[in-house]
């Protein structure tokens, strides 16, 4: 249950990676030395070349990868039992399964299906057969500190029984390091047995000088901003941080459930996706906002056209707006609104705006208008995918917490836009934002450009 240090996640996710990729191409062999040997005899004839399915290991292993990470298989999981493991892998077998015949129909190749089935098979026992030393070995390279060091914030009810199930969790128990409580008669008092070292707004100097691995808030009536604008002011520092949350969070699917003592507790913090994601990320941004370039060159022309014919002012319309890092950069558009309007006013919310020419109109609900931050993708300032980028006086006004939508780069489309669109205020529902950030992903970014397609042929909330 208790988060270990990020360090021993790092390596330990890096041996079973490294596990799963031996994983692989021996259960490959293990498979068809059965195949073509052991039981020959018995199944039908097989004519198939080795080198056929030789060639095809390397997108297998990328399967193989994706639906192993999708199911959780690359999270520490030092406290799940081997059951949960062993239940894990198999629904990653599954979509393994489905994966592999999915590629092969698109392929148009014709592998043996009982070739795949029997290797899925002898996959999930040859995966748990190398994951166990890779484990074995994380651990001595890097072991988990067997005694984490835990600060509680709260002094209240759910605190005490947040402290009292610490306390008696199994030898060895960890590090109670303090309590932060803001009712100023508690200050260097002890609360069931932990001392009181400080204010909840010491939080920052107290983690680093204490050396904290894990903070539980545990103040149900802890407003929520002021909570993450704690976390975001402890910085260097590798912390966990769980909350007693309400059941409505889980219920509704934004957080992951762990229990203790029958309180929900969820882990706060933001999605910090690798190299490989973030490679790929912005591979696909370039190919993709490139072809896409070329070939609705046609259609950039026409519509430039159009607008120089029949508006005033230039067809294409620039701002200023905020990307990663809080660096400043020229957003463009296809202008859709009389050259006299404020820039900075709010975007139009009904069909009928008087700021919106009749050629805009039709722009604005196909969304043909937003075709030129093709070129802020391909020259790095946008993606494809990601929280939309905000004017730079809206920024100014951000608290330290809301800062974090600035560690993504913004993108054309994002889970604000497929929720809610124009319906929506955008600085008024940045909880869409912070969930993409937690949860960043390719399979998220294909399902929300996947669904912003269905939503531009609806025209729903565009004007």
């Amino acid at each position: 249950m208790l988060a270990p240090v990020r360090k021993s996640d790092r390596v330990l996710i890096v041996f079973l990676a490294a596990a799963d990729l031996l994983a692989i191409p021996l259960a490959f062999l293990l498979t068809w030395w059965l195949r073509t040997g052991v039981l020959a005899g018995t199944l039908p004839a097989f004519h198939h070349v080795f080198s056929d399915y030789l060639i095809a290991l390397p997108v297998v292993a990328v399967l193989w990868m994706v639906c192993w990470a999708r199911n959780g298989l690359y999270r520490p999981m030092r406290s799940t039992t081997g059951m949960e493991r062993i239940q894990r892998l198999m629904k990653a077998a599954f979509a393994l399964a489905v994966s592999m015949m999915a590629a092969s129909y698109l392929v148009k190749r014709d592998y043996s299906r009982l070739m795949l089935f029997m290797f899925v098979f002898t996959s999930v026992p040859m995966s748990l057969l190398l994951r166990a030393p890779a484990r074995w070995l994380a651990e001595r390279l890097a072991p988990i500190r067997s005694v984490p060091r835990i600060l509680v914030v709260g002094s209240g009810e759910v605190a005490a029984r947040v402290l009292k199930t610490l306390q008696q969790l199994p030898a060895p128990p960890p590090d109670l390091v303090g309590v932060l409580a803001d009712d100023p008669e508690m200050q260097g008092e002890t609360f069931h047995g932990v001392e009181v070292m400080g204010r909840v707004s010491e939080l920052r100097r107290l983690a680093v000088s204490l050396k904290v691995d894990e903070v539980f808030f545990a103040s149900p009536n802890l407003d929520r901003s002021r909570v993450l604008d704690l976390i975001s002011s402890v910085k260097g520092r590798d912390i966990h941080y769980r909350m007693v949350t309400d059941l409505f969070e889980i219920a509704t699917g934004t957080t992951s459930l762990d229990d203790m003592a029958r309180l929900p507790i969820v882990e706060i913090g933001y999605g910090k996706p690798g190299f490989l994601y973030r490679f790929l990320k912005r591979t696909t941004d370039v190919v993709v906002s490139l072809l896409l370039l070329v070939l609705l060159a046609p259609l950039f022309a026409l519509v430039w056209v159009l607008l120089r014919i029949t508006a005033e002012g230039s067809p294409i319309f620039r701002q200023r707006r905020v990307g990663l890092a809080g660096k400043e950069f020229t957003l463009l558009k296809f202008r859709t609104m009389v050259p006299d309007a404020d820039e900075y006013e709010v975007a139009p919310m009904e069909k009928d705006d008087p700021r919106v020419t009749a050629v805009g109109g039709f722009l604005r609900r196909t969304s043909l208008d937003e075709l030129p931050q093709l070129v802020n993708v391909f020259r790095g300032e946008m993606s494809l995918v990601g929280p939309r980028p905000e004017m730079p006086f809206i920024v100014d006004k951000y608290n330290r917490w809301q800062l974090r939508r600035l560690d993504v780069r913004p993108g054309i489309t994002g889970l604000w836009q497929i929720m809610g669109r124009k319906d929506l205020p955008l600085h008024e529902n940045i909880e869409y934002d912070f969930y993409y950030i937690r949860n960043q992903s390719l399979m998220l970014d294909f399902a929300i450009l996947l669904r912003t397609v269905l939503i531009i042929l609806k025209g729903r909330g565009a004007y």
